[in-house]
């Protein structure tokens, strides 16, 4: 399912995104500019609907579901996706490498909701100039330095049934 990138590409890949591993280990945004791609229309600024993010099963866990779940769908269809992964003795030896996902199934396995585990997908598109990282409520970052470059992305989303964010929040 996932495959160890060249030297190379990886080297290409780092110089793309300078920022990479702040973004995956810190959740900064390395030096980017971001938006949410969300299930929700709006920032849950009110505490009045901070209940709406604790959503763990039924009806509207499953349409949450569907939506974020055909949108890593598309990404995959659309382009290469890669992601971080650590190799190596944990945590004194432990490396990032870049891998790239070969098989679709599998992939759509992991960016799976499981309501034991916050989520963990990261995918870096260097195609189209981006990264984006799974939220823990139903919310995904963006990470881009070009808007029209990451436009397809946020097309997809949109095909999805998802808003786009924009603002601090993100």
């Amino acid at each position: 399912m996932l495959s160890r990138v060249d030297a190379n590409l990886a080297e290409q890949i780092n110089k793309q995104f300078p920022g990479l591993k702040d973004i995956w280990q810190l959740g900064a945004d390395g030096g980017m500019r971001r938006v949410a791609i969300s299930v929700f229309d709006h920032w849950l600024d009110d505490e009045s609907e901070w209940h709406l993010m604790a959503c763990f099963e039924g009806e509207e866990r499953e349409r949450r579901n569907q939506k974020m779940l055909a949108h890593w769908a598309a990404l995959y269809d659309l382009t290469q996706v890669y992601t971080l992964r650590y190799r190596g003795r944990w945590p004194a030896k432990a490396n990032t490498v870049i891998k790239r996902y070969t098989d679709r199934d599998g992939f759509l396995i992991q960016s799976r909701y499981d309501k034991h585990h916050p989520p963990s997908q990261f995918l870096i598109m260097p195609d189209l100039g981006c990264i984006c990282a799974a939220g823990w409520d139903d919310t995904n970052i963006l990470y881009f330095h070009d808007k029209a470059r990451a436009a397809p992305v946020l097309d997809l989303a949109s095909k999805a049934g998802l808003f786009v964010l924009e603002g601090d929040a993100a």
